[in-house]
């Protein structure tokens, strides 16, 4: 089957369009308008929805000929800093000068097709960007690599198995925003807000739980060093609510794998830095769960399950309240100033302190949105991992279609 796929270049399949939407920093009014503005930093390896940042049409028609919008289905990917992360749009955009945009040739091929290529090729394309301070990708270093063709009918049914992986852990993380947001707002309501309190001070029955719940909560509101707060609560600080764990190892990028026993957490963005097989330094579980917080970055992230962590990372249990309480009692209380420690003043912050019987029905509470938050997690790793061993197999003909779809169906 493979022998049968002629071998092309992405030349002759597609047609490039680098973006040169550059406008001038020091022009305030030429931002945050109706134009989505296009930059290797949004290029997240799947659809690309919304851009970090917007344009005016006065910001974007400064590109004067180059104010070029690309329409959605276009494909995208990074020329500099971190080449080859690539992105298909789903709305108009224009782009910067980190972006190529590729506009592939539909009566030759499917366009999810060659995203899937361009995917699988990451590796082959960073080592055709060339300079000897910055490297970049040119469009005629892009034009030249070379893919497997099977017929365009072929191409949409591999297209459609890998995009159905992508789609099932799109749903997944949609799903986990949907519950972590669930228990944002419940906390807000309860404890930062006060909605049960100001609902009994009216005479009136709190919203969305029942008469136990209600009656855990007081009926007045009294001032406090902190504002007003409600009776019988306490103003602290975060360095009173926390206990600081001592970490057994931490890891390097270079001892991580992508896929494995037990994930270790980085401060970055992206939170998981990958996995290694050996046991976990830190032994969170439902009953007993364990958060991070990322002293340069701020970042936090709780888990329920084993884990460890690389450098700058501080683990965390709460001290006097359930660790899940605590977790969301601390999240907002330190702003990422830049790129410096940020541990001293993060434990210096307000917080207000509920009786410990509320703090763990709020706990209750929540676990069980996390536990499923946690295990949708654990099924889009391995949908990510089944997914990136049939890429290339798919791509080069190695396995048949049936096939593929029996091991999908097995997840």
């Amino acid at each position: 089957m493979t022998c049968s796929w002629p071998t092309v270049t992405l030349d002759e399949c597609a047609s490039f369009q680098e973006g040169y939407v550059n406008p001038t920093q020091k022009k305030e009014h030429y931002f945050d308008g109706p134009v989505k503005w296009l930059r290797a930093v949004d290029l997240n390896n799947g659809s690309i929805r919304n851009t970090s940042r917007t344009l005016s049409e006065e910001g974007f028609k400064s590109a004067g000929k180059s104010a070029l919008l690309f329409e959605p289905g276009t494909l995208a990917i990074s020329k500099s800093g971190t080449i080859g992360r690539i992105g298909i749009l789903e709305d108009y955009m224009c782009g910067n000068r980190a972006v190529i945009n590729i506009k592939v040739d539909k009566d030759k091929c499917d366009n999810l097709y060659i995203f899937y290529v361009l995917l699988m090729s990451r590796r082959v394309i960073e080592t055709l960007a060339v300079g000897s301070v910055q490297k970049n990708l040119y469009t005629s270093a892009l034009g030249s690599l070379e893919l497997r063709l099977p017929p365009l009918q072929v191409q949409a049914a591999i297209a459609k198995q890998l995009s159905d992986l992508d789609k099932k852990i799109d749903l997944n993380t949609q799903t986990n925003q949907t519950l972590e947001e669930m228990a944002q707002a419940i906390f807000k309501s309860w404890f930062v807000d006060f909605d049960p309190v100001k609902a009994k001070m009216n005479g009136k029955q709190p919203e969305g739980m029942d008469a136990a719940t209600a009656s855990l909560f007081p009926e007045k509101l009294v001032e406090s060093e902190l504002g007003l707060i409600p009776e019988g609560w306490d103003a602290v600080q975060v360095g009173d609510i926390v206990q600081r764990l001592k970490p057994k190892k931490r890891y390097t990028k270079k001892q991580v794998e992508p896929y494995g026993k037990t994930p270790v957490y980085e401060q970055g963005a992206s939170i998981l830095l990958g996995f290694h097989n050996d046991d976990a330094g830190f032994d969170a579980s439902p009953e007993d769960p364990v958060f991070i917080f990322g002293d340069h970055t701020c970042i936090t992230h709780l888990s329920c399950s084993k884990f460890d962590i690389s450098s700058n990372v501080i683990p965390l249990k709460g001290s006097v309240r359930p660790t899940i309480w605590t977790y969301y009692a601390i999240q907002g209380k330190q702003e990422f100033q830049e790129y410096r420690r940020h541990w001293s003043e993060f434990i210096i912050k307000d917080v207000v302190l509920p009786p410990v019987e509320l703090a763990e029905k709020y706990a209750e509470l929540v676990t069980t949105k996390y536990l499923m938050m946690e295990s949708l997690k654990r099924q889009s790793k391995e949908l990510e991992q089944l997914r990136d061993t049939l890429l290339p197999k798919l791509l080069s003909g190695e396995i048949e279609l049936g096939t593929s779809e029996e091991l999908v169906e097995a997840i």
